[in-house]
């Protein structure tokens, strides 16, 4: 049954991978991360606002 398979012959050791580039972030992440940074502080400014002005 195994014989009816028609596989490659296996060369023995590790098969070559092809290299890839490693994937370079683009500005529009770049603008996300600075957009929730500064949501972050106006959320921690008005939690201190919050806090103090009671």
């Amino acid at each position: 049954m195994a014989e009816d398979r028609k596989e490659p012959p296996f060369d023995g050791g590790s098969q070559p991978v092809p290299h890839q580039k490693d994937p370079v972030p683009g500005p529009g992440r770049s603008a996300a991360q600075v957009i929730t940074l500064i949501v972050s502080v106006l959320i921690v400014a008005a939690l201190a606002v919050y806090i103090f002005a009671r």
